[in-house]
């Protein structure tokens, strides 16, 4: 991968990635808004913007995050399977986006469509809180990763080969 492509790799899945990191802590602040108040008017009304944020933002700051992560390790020393620490903040990634896009967000957005039909619907600020901390966490630990690069190689990346082969 060229330099000039990289840094646009690079610009997105830094992008990406702080944006996913700010949706998860507007969630987990909805969360505990919604866990501390007791007016029924917040507690809707954190149900119903949660919804809409976490429907809008969650899973394209995730999937770009991967993919633009994926993209830089596919085109960089880095690799996807050369070192641990690429391999652990795949692995988190995958989660989160699979986690957050198909479990957590669909059940924001059902709260959320039901508050706005004022219905009735069981508390899902502890679910949020929870949710979002787990993600928040996994989120912040990836970032650490990425700045202190820790573990060795791993065993499954090829050996250089050698450049000279005895006949």
């Amino acid at each position: 991968m060229r330099a000039g492509t990289r840094r646009w790799f690079l610009l997105t899945h830094v992008v990406c990635s702080v944006g996913w990191v700010g949706i998860e802590l507007a969630l987990l602040t909805l969360g505990l808004i919604g866990q501390l108040d007791s007016d029924p008017v917040v507690t809707r009304s954190v149900r119903i913007v949660a919804g809409i944020l976490g429907g809008i933002f969650y899973f394209p700051a995730a999937a770009l995050t991967l993919i633009s992560g994926v993209l830089l390790g596919l085109g960089t020393k880095w690799g996807l399977v050369r070192y641990h620490w690429v391999l652990v903040k795949l692995a988190f990634n995958v989660a989160l986006l699979i986690g957050g896009s198909f479990l957590v967000m669909p059940a924001f957005e059902t709260a959320s469509d039901a508050a706005i039909r004022n219905e009735p619907i069981g508390d899902t600020s502890i679910m949020m809180v929870s949710a979002m901390t787990a993600g928040l966490t996994l989120l912040l630990i990836a970032t650490q990763l990425s700045i202190f690069k820790p573990w060795p190689k791993t065993r499954w990346y090829p050996k250089k080969v050698a450049s000279k082969v005895s006949l």
